[in-house]
């Protein structure tokens, strides 16, 4: 194998389990914990105006979460050098994770309440 190719593949295992963590929290525990809330409280709290409507059709709603996070999860692997550069990119994404985590408590408190 090259070593351009190598170093292309090669990542860094800190920062790939923070990607697959954000991934995990915002498209999974988020998506789930939605799903939940909403078949107790129902629609109208829903913030996000897309995901409301997706809601009508749950497997739906839980595609478009997960693969936004994919999708979000695929740019950030993209963009690792850069990232990486950034002072307090892994303050950044332990926020970004933190507040995941706080938005499927707030669905789980809803839907177990």
């Amino acid at each position: 194998m090259s070593g351009v190719l190598r170093g292309r593949l090669e990542r860094d295992p800190e920062y790939l389990l923070l990607v697959v963590t954000l991934v995990l929290v915002w498209g999974v525990f988020d998506g789930t914990s939605t799903l939940a809330a909403a078949s107790v409280a129902g629609l109208r709290f829903e913030a996000n105006p897309l995901v409301r409507t997706f809601l009508a059709a749950p497997l739906m709603a839980l595609a478009l979460k997960i693969g936004v996070a994919l999708l979000a999860g695929g740019l950030a692997l993209l963009g690792e050098r850069f990232v990486r550069t950034v002072p307090g990119w892994r303050a950044w994404f332990g926020g970004l994770i933190g507040v995941g985590l706080g938005v499927t408590v707030t669905n789980l408190f809803v839907a177990f309440a």
